[in-house]
């Protein structure tokens, strides 16, 4: 009975149990985020700066990419890796995921094209164990990565991150679509961009023109 009371009153005066928390990603400034558990809506625009997100414990997957500058002959080019992805599991803990190594030139881009490497580490500088994988298949940024993602993790047999329609299909029996599809034409692709970008706010277009001026 004492204890019913003593806890009565810790609630009564504000008293909670902290929150379960859950798994925040950090990405270093060079890296862009494109897809989070086989999915590219992820709460942000596609061109946005996302820095970090929240992920729920367990196994979680990212879609990133290198985009850099990259001084070249008294100019600079913009360096876009091929899309990578890292998969892993964590609970309660806070990573940054950033490139093997610093690309600050060509040489330095070179090697990255040749060999592409992330680390993932923990708050104290500890490597956290990741899978890792350049994106197979054809992609481009307006016709989105899913697709080749769904492919990806079809065949890898990471179930958790397919979409729910094939979910709930055995993957041995997820069978490809291998009819060609005829391509959008260039007047629908212009006015889905243009649509998107009509729907944006002042600010919010002019980021994504800033963004599209060094592309």
């Amino acid at each position: 009975m004492k204890k019913i009371v003593i806890l009565s009153s810790l609630l009564a005066v504000g008293f909670s149990l902290p929150a379960i928390a859950d798994v925040k990603v950090e990405l270093s400034p060079e890296l862009t985020l494109l897809a989070v558990n086989g999915s590219e809506d992820f709460g942000e625009k596609w061109y946005s700066n996302t820095r970090e997100i929240d992920l729920k414990d367990g196994d979680n997957q990212l879609l990133v990419r290198v985009e850099k500058l990259i001084p070249q002959a008294g100019d600079w080019a913009k360096f876009n890796s091929k899309p990578m992805v890292i998969s892993f599991n964590g609970k309660n803990e806070t990573v940054k995921l950033s490139s093997a190594f610093k690309i600050n030139g060509v040489q330095a881009q070179a090697k990255f094209e040749q060999q592409p490497t992330l680390k993932l580490l923990d708050q104290s500088g500890d490597t956290v164990n990741f899978n890792f994988a350049v994106l197979p298949g054809s992609y481009s940024v307006l016709s989105g990565y899913e697709k080749a993602l769904t492919a990806y993790n079809s065949k890898q047999g990471n179930v958790e991150f397919l979409p729910n329609q094939i979910q709930s299909v055995p993957v041995s029996n997820v069978v490809m679509n291998k009819t060609p599809v005829q391509p959008s034409t260039n007047t629908v692709v212009f006015s889905s961009v243009q649509s998107d970008f009509l729907s944006l706010t002042d600010i919010e277009r002019k980021k994504f023109l800033q963004w599209a001026i060094i592309q």
